[in-house]
């Protein structure tokens, strides 16, 4: 080599016992971040249906439904074969809706018309977007201890007026829009 052009020096020689040390560091890195993202993995939801903004929601588990809170829950039993048959949501999604009446509301969906304490919320669907028939619910008093009833303003929402209302005990927390469109 001539003076003045640039050599490469590598560092010291590692030692197998400094090497270990060093991949047993990386491994435990790796570990410890594989398991952050699970657990913020585990609070993320998407939302697929047009009841709500679309997009990317924080779900808070154990939080308690309250009036007007946004609620994140399995699709009611009652109407579980219905929603994979026509392939509205993709299996294991949850319902994101907004609690509209909780213990002792007056709930009533008589004349194809939700309304709440007396106040109309929208009309009670009998046929989804491609004209196939509907079930709904047929309630008119004060909604049971332990249970809430979910509806959007959305003309097309899947929710109480279809299923009926919801055990708080099926809820799986509050749900906080981060990022929709």
């Amino acid at each position: 080599m001539s003076p003045g052009q640039p050599t490469l020096r590598l560092g010291r020689t590692m030692t197998a016992r400094e090497l270990a040390g060093l991949y047993a560091r990386l491994s435990l890195l790796t570990a410890g971040l594989s398991a952050l993202a699970c657990v913020l993995a585990s609070h993320l939801l998407w939302n697929w249906t047009p009841s709500l903004p679309r997009g990317l929601y924080w779900l808070s588990r154990g939080a308690q439904a309250r009036l007007g809170a946004l609620v994140a829950f399995p699709v009611p039993g009652g109407v579980r074969e219905l929603v994979e048959e026509r392939k509205y949501l993709p299996p294991g999604a949850l319902l994101v809706k907004p609690v509209v009446a909780m213990d002792s509301d007056r709930v009533c969906t008589d004349g194809g018309v939700l309304t709440v304490n007396g106040a109309p919320l929208g009309a009670v669907l009998t046929r989804d977007t491609a004209g196939r028939p509907l079930p709904h619910d047929h309630e008119c008093g004060a909604v049971p201890e332990g249970l809430v009833y979910v509806a959007s303003h959305y003309a097309k929402s899947f929710d109480s007026r279809t299923f009926g209302p919801v055990p708080r005990s099926d809820i799986q927390g509050t749900v906080t829009p981060l990022w929709t469109y």
